[in-house]
Parts: structure tokens; sequence; C-alpha cells
């Protein structure tokens, strides 16, 4: 009788994931043929802007072909053979790698540059005034748009850190710039990311549950050369004890190593240098020297004042569009309250008033909404628990 250990299951699973991830990606670098379906259109969430098309610029390669069919050789397979079909003389382990190998021999491996236009300086004056407390990177990005515009060539900024307290919309600003610039967005959370080195570069091949790195899959999976990679909260990148972080990141931040970034799982060079970097940080001192030395850091500054109360207007304005525009508009005195926190508590203060309104079967928000919803949100000076049980006060001992 044949007894299934702990650990073999767990292989099993690792194994059985992988293959999952490893057909996905399959299936989008078949698409990418000349004789392959027709790609699936994207179609954005509710919430998420429309991605303009700027005109494309040149080309480059985003994968070192000659390096790639190398790899095929050594792992004793055919590049001509049919996608996913086995080679006996291959491990059960490296019957996976292949497959991507193969199918990244038939795959092409050149993406266009996305160039500025007209189009693109136009949506980014937009932005100044959906994002006012960005204006110091809309400013830049303006100038390497004018730059890519009369050059002809791909929209370019150095690698930068956006640094200020929680709440502003560092991430919201991310997504704007993106579908603004017309470029493909792929954002990544330091806080929540666990291994460094799966993110960047990928796992070595004889590890157990080895893949490709996050980045170079998602540059498969683009169609742009020049997309935006954003890293989340990279204050709090920490991972396992036995791994420094931040040395993953220097493979991407350095324009040498970033030109000819291997993957460890493909072991096939990949180049990332055309990709626009911006990272985002609540605390620029968590951050190595080194690290530091290598971004373009620009302070965020909470906004106040009329800047907060546009803010507050265009939260509103989506939220309330998100719900079917069933409600009218907040005036200028709910806009005045709502002022009072910073963007993230704006957005939770809406959703919370909204309801307190729609209970009373009112189309429209009054103070006095706010202010409950600032009761319980925790955004007002006084904060007001949910629930049966109130916390004891500070000081009071209980008693059984």
């Amino acid at each position: 009788m044949n007894t299934v250990t702990s650990e073999d299951a767990e292989a099993e699973f690792v194994q059985s994931w992988r293959d999952h991830e490893n057909r996905v990606l399959l299936s989008h670098l078949r698409r990418q043929r000349a004789d392959g379906p027709e790609p699936e259109q994207h179609k954005p969430a509710p919430d998420e802007p429309a991605l303009a098309v700027p005109p494309s610029g040149p080309s480059i390669a985003i994968f070192d072909r000659a390096a790639l069919l190398k790899q095929v050789k050594l792992a004793d397979g055919d590049p001509s053979a049919e996608d996913g079909a086995p080679v006996a003389s291959v491990s059960n382990d490296e019957q996976p790698r292949l497959a991507l190998l193969r199918a990244l021999a038939s795959a092409e491996p050149l993406r266009p540059l996305v160039v500025a236009d007209d189009g693109t300086r136009d949506r980014l004056t937009r932005l100044r005034e959906e994002c006012p407390g960005f204006v110091e990177v809309i400013a830049l990005v303006e100038r390497a748009a004018a730059l890519s515009a009369m050059a002809g060539t791909g929209i370019a900024i150095p690698p930068l850190l956006l640094v200020g307290p929680p709440g502003l919309g560092k991430t919201h600003f991310s997504r704007r710039l993106a579908a603004a610039l017309g470029v493909e967005q792929h954002a990544h959370s330091c806080a929540t990311n666990s291994d460094a080195q799966a993110l960047f570069v990928g796992h070595p091949p004889t590890w157990r549950g080895a893949r490709m790195g996050v980045v170079t899959e998602a540059m498969l999976g683009g169609e742009t050369g020049n997309p935006l990679i954003v890293l989340d909260e990279v204050d709090k990148f920490m991972t396992h004890s036995s791994e420094k972080p931040f040395h993953s990141l220097l493979t991407l931040l350095e324009p040498e190593n970033a030109c000819a970034l291997v993957d460890e799982y493909l072991r096939v060079p990949f180049d990332l240098s055309h990709c626009l970097i911006m990272a985002t940080a609540n605390d620029i001192d968590a951050l190595p020297s080194f690290i530091q030395d290598r971004l373009l850091v620009v302070t965020v500054t909470p906004p106040d004042g009329a800047m907060l109360r546009a803010i507050a207007s265009r939260i509103a304005a989506e939220i309330i569009a998100a719900h079917g525009d069933a409600f009218a508009q907040p005036d200028e005195a709910v806009l005045a309250r709502l002022a009072g926190t910073n963007p993230r508590g704006i957005r939770r203060l809406v959703t919370l008033a909204l309801g307190f309104a729609a209970a009373d079967g009112r189309r429209h928000l009054t103070v006095a909404d706010v202010v409950a919803a600032a009761a319980i949100s925790g955004t007002g000076s006084t904060r007001r628990p949910i629930g049966f049980i109130r916390p004891a006060e500070k000081g009071q001992e209980t008693s059984e």
C-alpha cells in the first residue's frame, strides 16, 4: 500500500500550480504568432482608466533569441518540435521549462516602444487637474514626452521614487499616469511580496516550484517594450531572512544590468532597460542608501485647501458614477467637510455617507451624512466602534 506524505502532497500541488501558470503563458505566446488566433481584447474594469493608443516607435527585442535557442539545444530539445510534446531524454521536472522555451522560440521577441504625441500632452494636462498633488512628477513626465515626440523615440524617464504619507493616492496616480502615457502598467506590491528573486529574476530550474520572474513574465505577456513597472511600498520590501531583497532590485535599476537581465528559470537574457520604473514609499529612511542613490526622489506633500476640495469632488463623482449616478453631486458644504482628511479617507467617507443617505431615502449627501460616516470610519477626531461591546477606557480595568 502506497502512503502519500504531506511533503508529496505539497510537491504535487506546487507542480500542478506551476503547470497551470505555464499553460496560461503558453496560450498567450501562441496567440502572438502570425498564424495564431486573434488576441482577446482587454476589457477594463469600471474604475480603470481607458488606455490611450499613442503611436508606436522603434521596436526592441525583449529577449535574446539566440540565447534562447541555445537553451533549447542544451535541454536536448528540438526548436522546431511541436509545442508541449514531451522529450524522452528530458526529466519530468524539466519538461515545463522546455515547453516554455519552445513556445518562445516561435514567438515574436520584438515589442514596439510607445512614443508621445500631441494626445499624450493633452492627457498629461488633464492629469494635472485630476491629481494636483503630483504636478512635480507630471512636469518631469511632460518634458520626457516632449523629448519623445520631437525625437521619435520611446518615452523614457529615470527611475522615480514617490515619497509621502499614506493615503495620498500614489497608487491611484500611477494607474492614471500609465493611462495618460498609453503604456501598460505592471504593478507589484513589495509589502506583500515574500520572494524578491521570484519577482525580478525567477528561480533556477533545480528549485522546487521554480518559475519565471514575475516581471519578465509580465513583459512576455505585454504588447510594448516600455511599460510602467510600479513597485508599491518599496520601503516595506521584506522577504525571508536569508535574502537581501534590495540587492535583487539592483538588477532592474542599473541600466547595464537591466538591458540583459537573465531570467534564472529560462536562463535567457531579457531587455528591461526601456521600462519606466516608479516606486512608492512612506519612509525613505527605510531604504538603503545604494537604492536611494539610484532613484530620483520626489516628495509628495499632502494636499490642502482648494486642492483637497477639488480632489474630494473628483472622488465623489467617481463613486457616484459607479452607483449609476443615483445620487446628486455633493454641494460645497459637503465637499468642505470631506476635505478634512486625505484622499484615501475621502473615498471611505463618501462610500459610507452614501449608505446613510440611501438608508434615509435621500438621493443627495448632507454634512450630517459625512459626520456620521467619520464617526465610524476613524477619520474624525473620535472614532466610534461598531458592535455591542465598547472598549474599556484607557487606564480602566475590567473585573469579572
